[in-house]
């Protein structure tokens, strides 16, 4: 496995290094390329399962991931650390949101399925531009479920009140993520550089929603994307243009990585 890297640049997918179409754009192909072949190690830190962007990131040579918020970290084809909600934590959830109204999505390292299905949830996939899951209620029975996805209206505050042992965020108009408290985004990076020896070596994050704040937090230079919360800009060290607006490339240059 190559470790010998003079840093590590983590993005964000959705808002930031995917396009409004949730596809990777010709330049921001050839940057994170570049950023590779200037030494730096790209790694996508995305709530998505590995399942769902494979296909996407096809042109940009990108090899290691930290996906479903921090709860499955994968490089060069190895998984370095995973961290599953157990079962019956598990069955209580699903008997809560079906309390509050809510449809959830539970998801496996390569599968994902839904505990049912209506009009509002064929819309939020449809707008992440995802297939929509089919439906086995019991899929986490037989499955190791890193996260789950509540498709809600709602924050997730409704949630956290019952679930002390979970962390929920809120990652779109339509979706809150949940993993084991302790797993984020930034838990996944501090797995990610000891297993790649990469712990002494500077760090980047690009990012723009709720969930990418422990990210850039942690991150020794942390860039905002144009189109990102408030939050998340008022954290960061620069704030870049939009994701559809060379986002990705004036932030990497910004930095002198490319």
């Amino acid at each position: 496995m190559q470790t010998n890297y003079k840093g590590t640049v983590f993005f964000d997918l959705d808002g930031t290094l995917l396009n409004a179409h949730s596809k990777i754009d010709a330049d921001v192909a050839q940057a994170t390329r570049e950023l590779k072949e200037n030494g730096y190690l790209p790694v996508v830190n995305t709530g998505r399962a590995p399942i769902e962007i494979d296909p996407v990131l096809d042109s940009t040579d990108i090899d290691t991931y930290i996906t479903l918020d921090g709860a499955y970290v994968q490089s060069q084809g190895k998984v370095v650390y995973e961290n599953n909600i157990k079962p019956d934590l598990i069955e209580k959830l699903l008997k809560q949101a079906g309390k509050f109204g809510d449809t959830v999505s539970v998801h496996s390292a390569d599968q994902s399925y839904l505990n049912a299905v209506n009009p509002f949830v064929e819309g939020f996939y449809k707008s992440v531009h995802l297939e929509l899951p089919e439906i086995d209620p019991d899929f986490y029975k037989s499955n190791k479920i890193p996260m789950i996805v509540i498709v809600t209206e709602g924050d997730g505050s409704n949630y956290q009140k019952v679930f002390d042992n979970l962390t929920f965020y809120k990652t779109g108009p339509r979706s809150v993520d949940v993993v084991n408290k302790g797993v984020s985004k930034m838990s996944g990076i501090k797995h990610l550089l000891k297993e790649l020896d990469l712990e002494d070596k500077p760090t980047y994050a690009f990012g723009d929603g709720n969930n990418d704040l422990p990210m850039l937090e942690f991150a020794d230079y942390s860039v905002a994307m144009g189109n990102g919360l408030d939050s998340v800009k008022a954290i960061a060290s620069y704030v870049t243009t939009e994701n559809v607006n060379g986002g990705i490339v004036n932030g990497l240059k910004h930095y002198n990585l490319i």
